[in-house]
């Protein structure tokens, strides 16, 4: 038991959120009109509830799939939320962080004409580890 302890340990720590974390700190940073074209700041309440979810995805799906929790980009939406991006082989999933503490999802699967799109508003904390732990554990 104590060695599956040790093991199931390493996994957690092994995987560091420091980029990603510092990455969102830079965009939280940004000043109105970031764009040029009158975008508003990012929330702080976009960017706490990004962080929560970034340590939700490393404690619940690190020891299943190790640094594939760490997403792929990080961008600033114009309206103030956050978007988070995932890359699998099963496909992509890009997730909004609102302002208003809720989330929504763009899963992109296939490829050329077989793509599929899938788009979902308004859901919770779990209904996003659910998605994304479809996505990266194969």
């Amino acid at each position: 038991m104590t060695i599956l302890k040790t093991m199931y340990q390493a996994t957690l720590t092994d995987v560091s959120l420091d980029p990603i974390l510092e990455r969102l700190t830079q965009l939280a940073q940004l000043e109105p009109d970031w764009d040029s074209y009158g975008a508003l700041a990012v929330s702080p309440v976009a960017f706490v509830k990004a962080c929560q979810l970034l340590i939700h995805v490393k404690y619940s799906l690190a020891p299943l799939v190790g640094d594939r929790i760490l997403p792929y980009d990080a961008a600033p939406i114009a309206n103030g939320s956050l978007q988070l991006e995932w890359r699998s082989p099963q496909g992509n999933l890009e997730v909004e962080i609102k302002s208003d503490m809720s989330f929504s999802y763009l899963l992109i699967k296939g490829e050329g004409s077989e793509r599929k799109f899938e788009e979902k508003n308004d859901l919770s904390l779990s209904e996003v580890l659910n998605v994304l732990s479809q996505l990266l554990i194969q």
